[in-house]
Order: structure tokens, then sequence, then C-alpha cells
């Protein structure tokens, strides 16, 4: 486990940034159960990522796994299924220092309809940053983290994946986290925008 007395001031921080984030993410609505994921790369190319089967609204930092640059877990602890995922961002963006992985509901319904939400709204033209997209490939597989990679290599920092979720990797963790929730936030409007149909 990550959170022990000899922690090094690097670790310790990433971890207390996964944690508040977690939380807040759980607060927001936007992970349900024991869904999502989140990482962080630390200097030395490390990555402390959360634990596979780990509701975020009960995460600790000693529930955080330690895993070595080349993937492997250091310490006890079993990573998230979509560590694969993690570290080809890592590998597509040398920029990025967290990745964020959710399912909120609004844009994981707009990834199951097959197609990105429609930008009409101010928020989502000025403030939503870029989308990419990526067909779908089976949770936890290499054919789903090389997915991702080539759409985070593209230079969006957001990413919906098919019939499963989104994908917010920055250097900051606060700002993928906004970026996150408004993601959601547009998603909601244009789903009820398409409900109303064409304007008259």
């Amino acid at each position: 486990m990550a959170s022990r007395a000899d922690l090094s001031a690097p670790l310790a921080a990433a971890a207390g940034d996964l944690v508040r984030i977690a939380h807040e993410l759980w607060q927001r609505g936007l992970v349900q159960g024991t869904s999502g994921n989140l990482s962080a790369r630390l200097d030395d190319g490390s990555v402390l990522i959360t634990p596979t089967g780990c509701a975020f609204a009960r995460l600790t930092p000693g529930d955080l796994v330690h895993l070595a640059p080349d993937g492997t877990a250091r310490g006890e602890g079993h990573p998230s299924v979509e560590r694969p995922l993690h570290l080809a961002a890592y590998r597509a963006r040398p920029d990025v220092r967290f990745v964020v992985h959710t399912h909120p509901v609004f844009c994981t319904v707009w990834a199951c309809r097959g197609q990105l939400f429609p930008r009409d709204t101010v928020a989502a033209n000025e403030s939503l940053a870029p989308m990419a997209w990526t067909p779908f490939h089976p949770s936890g597989s290499v054919a789903l983290a090389d997915a991702v990679a080539a759409a985070l290599a593209g230079g969006a920092p957001l990413a919906l994946m098919e019939n499963h979720g989104l994908i917010a990797a920055h250097a900051d963790i606060d700002t993928a986290f906004v970026q996150t929730d408004l993601a959601e936030a547009c998603a909601e409007v244009a789903y009820y925008a398409a409900l109303w149909g064409p304007r008259a």
C-alpha cells in the first residue's frame, strides 16, 4: 500500500490529490459503485493508481497502488484493471501528470449512441476542451489502451470511449476534474436538447 510513514513527499502529495479528487467525483455523481479509476505520474516515472473494486467515496491513501515505471506493482494491492490505459496515456503524452477515468451518466449515454455530443452551448464551445472519440474495446485490454493513447496523442485532453465512459488527461488534476464535470454538464444539456428535436 502507498500510505506509510516512509512515503516521500511527492508520493504523499500525489496520494492526497487522488483521494481528494476521488471524493469530489463521488460527490458530484460522476462515478457510481466501484466504477472509475485515477492515477498520477511522479517525476521518477512511477505511477500511483487506484485499486480495483474500490468505491471512490471510501478511497484512502492506503488503498492506492504504487507502480514502477514499467507498470509492475510495488508492494501490496491490486491496481485497477485499466492499468494499461493509464500507462498508455502517459506514454502518449509526456506532459500529462494525471489521468481521470469516469463513467458519467450523460457522457456514457452519448458513448452508447456511438457519437460525441453536439457542442451547441457557450460552455461547450468556449470552456470545454477538445474531445476525441475512441471505438469500443473491452475494459482493461491493450486494444483499448492503444486506442485511447492514439486519441490523446492527437492533442485532445478528453476522450469519449464507445459504450464505456470518459477519460481526462492533464498536467493538473483540478483541471482534469473540472473538465470531467463540465463535459458531463454539456452532455446532459445536449441530451435534453436532442429530446426536444430541431428548433421551430
